[in-house]
């Protein structure tokens, strides 16, 4: 029985040496990136905490993490993907697009409104954002069976804008040269947002146009969990360079009888960094196709 049970477990670790050293799975299938494959990468951080908190039916399990600083301020929730062109070697692409636009509303009184009844108008004030983040590098790997050591570098560049205007209900011209307005910034207050009879009112505020570009390299690691999956984290060293330009404000208060539109410019700022960071989430799930 002995002797049986030996051979059967010598049969399972033969067979488990041959499939390790073939790197394939029971089905034929590669476990690891092969020429031609692409690749996409996501933050593996949230199926941790999920997992974590499936034990005891809160959300208290801090998620591991596999993390550096950031490098400043700078937005980097980026899409990353590669490119092998064999099986050591990709390109590496990381892009962001984002952008969004919110409009608030506020009510309030209607200034022209003659009648019994009371009537309203609503101030609107409208908030958009851009930021834009592409870069472009190479990728060197090496390892044995599953666990793949890679190591590389990128360069970036990036944009961003951040735009405010608003639009008031209550007119201001000759006949009401104070109109009630709501105070920019919008305040909350307990019935809405604050308000005044404003002689001088902010319509636009956007700040400058942001431009950067650094570059990077990384090093890695990844664990080959089943074919064309894995999970891996990587370390990355950087510089960036950014200039903001300078913020417009733009009001509009009246002088006599004519509207008169003043814009102020202010700020404006130049950063350099020298940091790590890394490529976008703690723990990253990898797939290849």
């Amino acid at each position: 029985m002995k002797r049986a049970t030996f051979t059967f477990i010598l049969a399972l670790f033969c067979v488990y040496a041959v499939n390790a050293q073939d790197l394939t799975s029971r089905k034929g299938i590669p476990i690891l990136p092969e020429k031609g494959d692409y690749s996409i990468s996501i933050d593996a951080v949230p199926f941790f905490e999920y997992l974590g908190n499936m034990f005891h039916g809160n959300n208290a399990t801090p998620a591991p993490t596999f993390d550096f600083p950031g490098l400043g301020d700078v937005p980097m929730w980026t899409i990353q993907g590669r490119k092998f062109i064999s099986a050591t070697t990709a390109y590496r692409a990381r892009v962001r697009l984002g952008y969004s636009c919110n409009t608030i509303k506020n009510t309030i009184e209607d200034q022209t409104n003659t009648g019994t009844s009371p009537a309203y108008v609503d101030d609107k004030w409208t908030e958009s954002k851009m930021n834009v983040v592409l870069g472009a590098g190479f990728e060197k790997r090496r390892g044995k069976g599953r666990v793949q050591g890679y190591y590389g570098a990128m360069v970036n560049i990036l944009f961003a804008t951040h735009g405010n205007r608003v639009v008031y209900g209550n007119t201001m011209d000759a006949t009401y040269t104070n109109p009630l307005s709501t105070v920019y910034p919008w305040v909350s207050a307990p019935e809405g947002y604050q308000t005044e009879n404003a002689s001088t009112r902010v319509v636009k505020d956007n700040a400058g146009l942001s431009f950067g570009a650094g570059a990077n390299v990384f090093v890695g690691v990844e664990y080959f969990f089943a074919p064309k999956m894995s999970l891996g984290g990587e370390f990355s060293w950087g510089m960036l360079f950014q200039i903001t330009g300078k913020s417009r404000v733009q009001s509009e208060t009246m002088n006599g009888s004519d509207k008169e539109t003043t814009t102020y410019k202010y700020g404006g700022n130049t950063f350099f960094g020298i940091d790590n960071s890394n490529s976008g989430g703690a723990i990253n799930l990898n797939f290849y196709f």
